[in-house]
């Protein structure tokens, strides 16, 4: 058996349900021993998924995204579906790469003080569990146009992806026996998933017959293709021409990079991205969002540090914030904040050449360097600074966020997501 599966408890929903099934089947047509350890817990953390093989432990995240996934080591994840809807990934919860460090560290320290009751002597001694694998992985694949700017600490893949990793990858310091293996899901409490497991060993190996595809399916099929995509464009297009002709608007449809509206609405639910002001308007983010960075001598670059993490590791050197983006009125207003543990002052300038702004649309918002207030944040050793950056143009109407990216100053290039929907 290539293949086994241990579960804490079985999972509830069908979608980890079918991955994990998908996973098993795939890995059972490898060569050598491979554990799936699923919706298990440890440290007072319930961790997704672990996969061990003999060379290498990995511990994953799994999400399942129906679209384009943007995120970063700090802040909130968007998925983007292909209407453009978007929601918010673990609302009121670490994002999944502060997830993954959680059960990181919650699995590394257990095994590392539980070592010696699987491991000898002289393997114990000379083991470091710390080399785990972290990953988050995206289901069914992760789709193009996705934006994920992370660090060397966690790796991202498509479910797709998957068995080709756990074929290439290793951990260093870690290599394990059969018996080795298979006392870690003991040590867990988990147990054997047997209804899973028998069904991936009885697989039948032919092909399965054939099946018509519903007519939906087949359509859906055929928008994946190049052709497809270009028939029902210049479909559609002829029957939105006929419609025009027929069938005028009594209002004009409204521009890309029209005003954006302010809107009256009721009482905020708790944990919604966006908070409220006086006047009750969604057109304000209060959502403080923070980047954190430590210098590295050794490679000579600035390493993101996740700043819910901090306590675990290195602290950051210097941390920013974005504390508000303000478009209610005729521009755009962003409050900063910057945290400089260093032993120099340091600098973050509020001007076009250092900080680009873009949203969903492809819009463009530069940055107005005479408005700035002040200009250049400049923070001295041990101390905290605080400044406004001002775009003079108004938010387009539909747009559903917004992309500030810090190119330069004061630690090299930081991306901010910012949702513009609740």
């Amino acid at each position: 058996m290539a293949v086994q599966v241990w579960i804490g408890e079985k999972p509830e929903h069908p979608q980890e349900r079918r991955a994990i099934l998908a996973l098993a089947q795939t890995l059972e047509k490898l060569e050598g021993l491979f554990l799936i350890l699923s919706n298990f817990s440890v440290g007072g953390r319930s961790i997704d998924l672990v996969i061990i093989k003999h060379d290498a432990i990995v511990i994953i995240e799994l999400k399942h995204c129906d679209g384009r996934v943007i995120g970063s080591v700090n802040g909130p994840w968007i998925v983007e579906g292909r209407n453009g809807e978007q929601k918010r990934l673990n609302p009121g919860r670490k994002n999944p790469y502060n997830q993954v460090i959680s059960y990181f560290h919650a699995l590394t320290n257990f095994l590392n003080e539980h070592r010696r009751e699987f491991l000898s002597e002289q393997k114990a001694n000379a083991i470091d569990f710390r080399t785990c694998k972290r990953l988050i992985v995206i289901a069914p694949r992760i789709e193009e146009g996705s934006q994920l700017d992370l660090d060397w600490k966690v790796e991202v893949r498509g479910l797709d992806e998957l068995p080709a990793y756990m074929i290439t990858e290793r951990s260093s310091e870690i290599e394990l026996s059969e018996e080795e293996m298979l006392a870690i899901p003991k040590l867990l409490h988990c147990t054997p998933w047997t209804e899973l497991n028998e069904v991936v060993q009885e697989q039948p190996a032919e092909s399965p017959t054939p099946v018509v595809l519903p007519w939906h399916t087949q359509l859906w099929r055929t928008l994946q293709t190049t052709p497809g995509r270009w028939s029902v464009a210049f479909a559609g297009l002829a029957l939105v021409l006929l419609l025009f002709l027929f069938l005028r608007p009594p209002a004009p449809i409204p521009r890309a990079d029209a005003p954006l509206a302010v809107l009256s609405v009721g009482t905020p639910s708790e944990g919604s991205i966006l908070s409220f002001n006086t006047t009750m308007s969604v057109c304000r983010w209060n959502g403080y969002q923070l980047i954190g960075k430590r210098w590295d001598a050794k490679s000579q670059t600035w390493q993101n540090v996740a700043v819910a993490e901090a306590t675990t590791g290195a602290s950051p050197d210097i941390i920013v914030a974005l504390e508000q983006v303000d478009a209610c009125g005729d521009w755009i207003e962003m409050t900063w904040s910057v945290q400089n543990n260093t032993a120099r002052p340091i600098n973050l300038p509020l001007r076009n050449d250092n900080i680009k702004i873009s949203d969903g649309l492809g819009n463009e918002y530069p940055l107005s360097n005479n408005d700035s207030r002040p200009s250049t944040i400049t923070v001295p050793p041990g101390g905290q600074q605080r400044g406004v950056a001002v775009v003079r143009r108004q938010l387009a109407a539909n747009a559903s966020l917004l992309r500030i990216t810090v190119l330069d100053q004061p630690f090299g290039e930081a991306s901010f997501i910012i949702p513009l929907q609740p």
